[in-house]
């Protein structure tokens, strides 16, 4: 069995209609029809179940599909990765990373490892935790710094490093702006500038829960998925939002910040480590340790 086989299955499974994946693969309908006729000959079963109208994939094919994936990407990476191995003298450790990361973990990370291993280069991509796990699957980054909870996968390891919370974020001419401190019950009557729901469906619910606690429904005026165009949006008098409180060095003119006492114990901002399970170097397991000792560091200090 070819992996040109895997990917004309792919192909179809993806798309569900063989004349879009043959275009796709730069093939004839005919020519892409028999080869996967060819397949479900080799294999002895039905992948798909075509009809006139539409073409679906049978219970097998669900299952061939899951792993036909795998060995794709798992060809991806073996090459990847050889090919970065060739490159003589030089390290290389991708990370991916979501803006939470850039507050202090990862510069600090970074500035070690300058130090430490002089001679590594480092590939820097900001993505949201399920594109970096998607990265990582594909062998495209070799670290990824997000934020749990993710589906389970048995080959993608996650390792919690730090619990943020979170700061109100109010507009500088807001009623609330001057207090000391604000409950979420004064909050949740505000309309908030949040991330998109899927961008974070566990602590956007959490939002959502708290709102409800304090007898409001949650109005969410405006979306950016980026911290800093919240903060504009915020500054523009579009709504409050809510800060994690490791970012206050950003500053942005025309918001203020003020802690939420007393604090909702189910908002929390985890940050975690993603790695590959099954891809291990001392160059990661380093960055690993740096990780975790500034992280406890990083701990301690905040709870002084």
């Amino acid at each position: 069995m070819a992996f040109s086989q895997f990917r004309h299955f792919l192909a179809i499974a993806r798309t569900l209609h063989f004349g879009k994946a043959a275009e796709e693969l730069g093939m004839t309908q005919p020519h892409l029809s028999r080869a996967i006729a060819r397949l479900e000959a080799e294999l002895g079963i039905s992948l798909f179940l075509r009809t006139s109208r539409k073409v679906q994939l049978t219970a097998a094919g669900e299952v061939f599909q899951s792993e036909a994936l795998e060995l794709v990407q798992g060809q991806q990476r073996a090459m990847l990765l050889t090919r970065a191995a060739s490159v003589q003298g030089k390290q290389v450790i991708r990370i991916g990373f979501v803006s939470a990361a850039l507050y202090h973990l990862l510069p600090a990370m970074l500035r070690e490892l300058r130090v430490t291993h002089a001679g590594v280069r480092t590939e820097l991509r900001e993505a949201s935790t399920q594109e970096q796990l998607n990265l990582l699957a594909g062998g495209d980054i070799d670290i990824g710094l997000g934020h749990p909870p993710v589906e389970r996968s048995y080959r993608i390891v996650n390792e919690v490093l730090l619990s943020d919370h979170f700061d109100a974020l109010l507009p500088a001419d807001h009623d609330l702006a001057h207090e000391s401190s604000v409950s979420f019950s004064q909050l949740a009557v505000h309309p908030f500038v949040l991330f998109p729901e899927e961008q974070g469906p566990v602590l956007y619910s959490a939002i959502r829960d708290q709102c409800r606690l304090a007898g409001y429904p949650l109005v969410t005026s405006q979306t950016a998925t980026r911290l800093h165009s919240q903060c504009s949006l915020i500054a523009a008098g579009l709504g409050i939002g809510l800060a994690p409180v490791q970012s206050r060095s950003l500053q942005v003119e025309g918001t203020v910040r003020v802690p939420i006492n007393p604090y909702p114990t189910t908002l929390q901002l985890p940050l975690a480590v993603f790695r590959d399970g099954r891809r291990r170097s001392n160059l990661h397991e380093d960055c690993l340790l740096i990780l975790r000792r500034l992280s406890r560091s990083r701990a301690d200090s905040l709870a002084t």
